[in-house]
């Protein structure tokens, strides 16, 4: 009797155990997370960068996370040579991030890829208000935001003050007549070379951004790119001019042969060509007197060149009376379509484009702000103050594929300087290219 005792006693003791088991199991069990975050009730966001460093973005990861308790946001940082690639591999696999950086040139590669802030966080009149006018023209598609920036950045002429000064060039020149002029008074040669240039301008491998910068000549020429639909390119063709004797003349050829002629020999502006050194190189040995760059130039050339005595001063413009424009390079922030947190993953992305917070984010490193009621805050600063000038002015052209219009560019340049082609008939076979790629889908 007193064995069955125990052994009925072992059952209930099992019994009360598996009980038990169960009970905390269900009271561990996690709440639903409607907002798709983890099991753990946490809505988990990874963010892709590029060129930034985790403490630069903290500030704003910290913030926003300390005012969403059930948000948590892992910042990672990738490699700008490999990262488009990654990133669209990442996307179809379905393993990508939930925000990505995006440069100002790919929303018409990628925009499939994206989506895009709910109207009801952000009106289109608001976007324009807060944003720098090229951030509207990239970022905006069919009436939604695509894309928020941090920062932008625009070109300027970074110059040599001592090889001017020696040269009797009191002030870089603001027009680009007046930098023709300065060439001559410039430029050094010795047995049929360089020992000094005028300006690191004409060719496309050598010359950073060579491709910016004869963007930025074309539209300031006035060049028209495409047709209105965008299904064309048009680059090739003469507008009216009532200023030209012949009441037209052809804005993208110009703009090509104005910036060629700097490596052209039969020119007196020639003052640089294929076998010259990198334009930065040059720049930091002291080689060449002026280059066009954009501000995240400066830090190298601290970097490198500690003892150079150089100065930024705004890009030329064809004459003192023109309208001003810049040229723009910048990344913004997006949002992952297959992200399964849009809807937080753009609330960050809002939150930290506030002038609050950004205001903390410029305090880690200078840069460019894209919004503009903080630009004229900008404008002193002896590091990017001619930049911030100039960002409400820059702008950008549309490219189908950002790749594609930067080899067709780069050969454009190279039939001129290396093939001896005609700026008209280079240009031409140009837009012959441009148009087979508008037609892909």
């Amino acid at each position: 009797m007193e064995k069955k005792y125990y052994i009925l006693g072992g059952i209930l003791a099992v019994l009360l155990i598996i009980a038990g088991i169960l009970f905390f199991s269900a009271g561990s069990k996690p709440t639903p997370n409607n907002s798709g975050g983890s099991n753990s009730g946490q809505t988990q966001l990874t963010w892709w960068k590029t060129f930034e460093d985790t403490q630069n973005v903290q500030d704003l990861i910290s913030d926003y996370q300390t005012a969403h308790q059930n948000v948590s946001i892992t910042f990672v940082k990738k490699n700008v040579q490999t990262y488009e690639q990654e990133l669209v591999d990442a996307l179809a696999s379905g393993q990508g991030p939930d925000i990505f950086s995006i440069h100002n040139d790919w929303l018409p590669k990628h925009a499939d890829k994206i989506g895009p802030m709910p109207s009801a966080m952000m009106s289109i009149r608001t976007y324009n208000n807060n944003f720098v006018d090229v951030a509207s023209s990239d970022f905006i598609k069919d009436g939604k935001v695509y894309a928020v920036p941090l920062s932008v950045d625009v070109l300027a002429l970074y110059y040599n003050k001592d090889l001017l000064n020696s040269a009797g060039i009191s002030t870089p020149p603001t027009t680009w007549p007046e930098l023709v002029s300065d060439i001559q008074k410039l430029t050094k040669t010795s047995s049929g070379g360089f020992t000094r240039s005028g300006i690191a301008m004409g060719t496309s491998t050598n010359v950073n951004r060579a491709v910016d910068i004869l963007s930025l000549l074309m539209l300031q020429n006035g060049t028209q790119f495409y047709s209105q639909d965008q299904q064309a390119a048009t680059f090739n063709q003469s507008i009216t001019d009532p200023k030209s004797t012949s009441g037209s003349f052809n804005p993208g050829s110009t703009a090509l042969a104005f910036y060629t002629q700097f490596a052209n020999p039969a020119k007196t502006s020639y003052t640089w060509n294929s076998q010259s050194d990198f334009s930065l190189d040059a720049f930091t040995q002291g080689k060449v007197a002026m280059m066009i760059n954009y501000s995240y130039m400066e830090p190298m050339i601290r970097a490198r060149a500690p003892n150079l005595n150089w100065a930024v001063a705004a890009i030329p413009q064809v004459s003192e009376d023109a309208i001003r424009i810049n040229f723009a390079n910048y990344w913004g922030e997006t949002v992952s379509k297959s992200s399964k947190q849009q809807a937080a993953a753009w609330d960050f992305l809002n939150f930290i484009t506030q002038k609050a917070e950004l205001t903390k984010y410029y305090a880690k490193h200078k840069l460019v702000s894209s919004r503009k009621d903080m630009l004229p805050d900008q404008y002193a600063d002896t590091e990017i103050g001619v930049f911030a000038e100039s960002a409400p002015n820059a702008r950008s052209i549309y490219k189908h594929d950002a790749n594609v219009f930067e080899g067709v560019f780069t050969k454009m340049i190279d039939d001129v300087v290396l093939r001896s082609f005609p700026p008209d008939t280079a240009i031409s076979n140009a837009v012959q290219q441009i148009n087979l790629n508008l037609r892909q889908p």
